[in-house]
């Protein structure tokens, strides 16, 4: 597994860009802006580099919850702030980032993204905005790998205490590792192996 860091700030959209985009991601692009439009264009650039298939050719298919797959290459994305992460793999892979910021309602929210183990290791620890992302990352990676969304995230019984993720035994053949993608964020990509 690999994984590519980008400040979209660094990355200008160009008109022409808006040729690799499909209907349903140019509907996209006009809801949400030249983030996506730039977060689309490095996708497909990078999934044309890595197969030798034109980025204009790449199209994707979409499960329910939005998640895009193209049967050539596993691939996921995630960004936060203007950072984005494009992260590849040999089999299904997730991925998140997450700026570490103040959080209101932090301790209301957790129960939504975390199991009840991990609720009770993050109440022990301090409930700190550190932990909370690096909880929130962890999760959304393994609900991002499974293809659900992170409000899944509370019935995956995973652990993390002092920078190492736990999984039980069922989940053996899912990695997790956990990363700083830059100053100020956090991140965790999970994949099967």
């Amino acid at each position: 597994m690999d994984y590519l860091l980008y400040n979209l700030d660094e990355h200008t959209a160009a008109e022409e860009d808006t040729q690799l985009l499909d209907a349903y991601e140019l509907e996209q692009y006009a809801a949400r802006g030249e983030q996506y439009l730039i977060a689309r264009t490095l996708l497909k650039r990078e999934l044309a580099r890595r197969s030798g298939v034109p980025a204009g050719d790449i199209h994707f298919c979409y499960n329910e919850h939005g998640k895009p797959t193209w049967p050539r290459q596993h691939f996921n994305m995630s960004h936060s702030a203007r950072l984005l992460c494009l992260a590849f793999h040999h089999a299904e892979i997730g991925v998140d980032i997450q700026q570490i910021r103040p959080v209101r309602r932090m301790n209301d929210i957790a129960p939504r993204i975390m199991s009840p183990q991990q609720l009770e290791r993050f109440r022990a620890n301090g409930s700190t905005p550190e932990d909370f992302f690096t909880c929130w990352s962890i999760a959304e990676a393994l609900v991002k790998l499974h293809g659900a969304t992170i409000w899944d995230a509370a019935n995956y019984p995973y652990t993390y205490a002092h920078g190492r993720v736990s999984l039980p035994a069922e989940y053996t053949n899912v990695l997790v590792h956990i990363f700083t993608p830059a100053p100020g964020f956090c991140g965790a990509v999970a994949a099967i192996h």
